[in-house]
């Protein structure tokens, strides 16, 4: 092999490895906030703290079509929420990122759960939790890795 074909296949490898990186690193950070990142099959954390009437940025890491949709109990996988609360859904989305705001007014304690529309029970674990919690700091992020 000359040197030129042995650089060629250099650059080819080199272009490749760093393509096949770009799948499972983060790339995605903001500033800080109350985030959710949704992977392949998965949530990012699987359970938020965050105070009532706080803004959830979910950020899809995946090149699948995913939702965070609020339901009324542990794997319904219909959308609902507790009496008196307007259910969120982020919708379908593919990449990029949506956000919904929490309702006011809810107590510390009061946990919310949600699912994604496209894969229901698929997700490990299958139900995101976000639990009301007054002094949640907020978090930089909205980035994910292992997924």
């Amino acid at each position: 092999m000359n040197s030129r074909n042995g650089l060629r296949s250099l650059v080819v490898s080199l272009s490749l490895a760093a393509l096949a990186g770009c799948g499972s690193t983060p790339a995605t950070s903001g500033p800080p906030g109350y985030y959710v990142t949704v992977g392949t099959l998965s949530f990012s954390p699987t359970n938020l703290t965050a105070p009532s009437g706080a803004t959830v940025t979910v950020v899809n890491a995946s090149a699948t079509d995913h939702s965070v949709t609020q339901q009324a109990g542990v794997d319904l996988f219909v959308l609902g929420a507790p009496a008196g609360i307007t259910p969120a859904d982020t919708g379908l989305f593919h990449g990029g990122t949506r956000t919904f705001t929490l309702p006011t007014g809810l107590p510390d304690g009061t946990v919310l759960l949600y699912y994604c529309r496209n894969h229901t029970s698929m997700m490990a674990p299958s139900t995101l939790t976000i639990t009301i919690t007054a002094a949640a700091p907020p978090t930089s992020g909205g980035g994910v890795s292992g997924y």
